[in-house]
C-alpha cells in the first residue's frame, strides 16, 4: 500500500473509527515492529518487553488518546515512535524507583556522529531532541529519523522529499548540533 493510500485511511480515521485505524495498524505493521525492535535494541540485556509489546502497547495509547488526528503516514509513524519512547522511559523510571538503582542503557552513535565515542541514556536522548526541537524542528525530525528509527539516508530523503545529498548536509549540521549540546551539558 502506497504512502498517498496510507495518508487516505488516516482521513477517513478522522471520526475515530476504530476498524480503520486497524486497518492503518496492520499495513504499518512491519514498519511499527520494525521500529520498536530498534528502538528495544539500545536497551539492557535481559529486558522483559519484545518488539510485539512495545509496537501493541504503544499503538493502545494512541488510539486512546481522541484529541489526536494523523495527517499522513509520516506523521502517523513520527507519533508511534514519540509514544515507544515515552513508554521506555516511563518503563525505565518504574524499574529504577523500584530497584532503587538506574539502568544504564548506553548508546553507542560514533557510526551516526562520526567524530568521537558519545554515549548517553535514553532518557537523554529525549531530553536533546526536546531541546534540538526548539532550536530547529527540522533537525529534530532528521536527528529523529536517524537515531530512533535508523532510516537511511535515502529514506530521509524520500521522507523529506528532497534530495539524498541535501539530507546529508543537514544531517552534518544536525549532528554537529548535538554533538555541540553534547560537549555543552559536559
Amino acid at each position: 500500500m502506497t504512502t498517498s493510500e496510507v495518508s487516505a485511511l488516516l482521513n477517513e480515521a478522522k471520526d475515530g473509527d476504530p476498524i480503520i485505524f486497524n486497518k492503518i495498524y496492520e499495513l504499518l505493521y512491519a514498519e511499527i515492529k520494525s521500529i520498536a525492535s530498534f528502538q528495544l535494541s539500545h536497551l539492557y540485556a535481559g529486558q522483559t518487553i519484545s518488539p510485539t509489546v512495545l509496537a501493541h502497547e504503544c499503538y493502545l495509547k494512541l488510539m486512546k488518546n481522541k484529541n489526536i488526528t494523523f495527517e499522513n503516514k509520516r506523521h502517523f509513524l513520527n507519533c508511534m515512535t514519540k509514544a515507544m519512547r515515552l513508554y521506555l522511559i516511563d518503563t525505565l523510571r518504574a524499574k529504577s524507583s523500584q530497584k532503587r538503582k538506574v539502568h544504564q542503557v548506553d548508546i553507542e552513535i560514533t557510526g551516526f556522529v562520526g567524530d568521537e565515542d558519545v554515549s548517553f541514556k535514553l532518557m537523554e536522548i529525549d531530553r536533546m531532541l526536546d531541546m534540538v526541537e526548539q532550536i530547529d524542528a527540522k533537525m529534530s525530525e532528521l536527528l529523529h529519523y536517524k537515531l530512533i528509527i535508523n532510516l537511511s539516508f535515502k529514506e530521509i530523503a524520500d521522507v523529506f522529499q528532497q534530495s539524498e545529498r541535501q539530507t546529508m548536509r543537514q544531517w552534518k549540521q544536525a549532528k554537529a548540533l548535538l554533538i555541540a549540546m553534547i560537549n555543552s551539558e559536559e
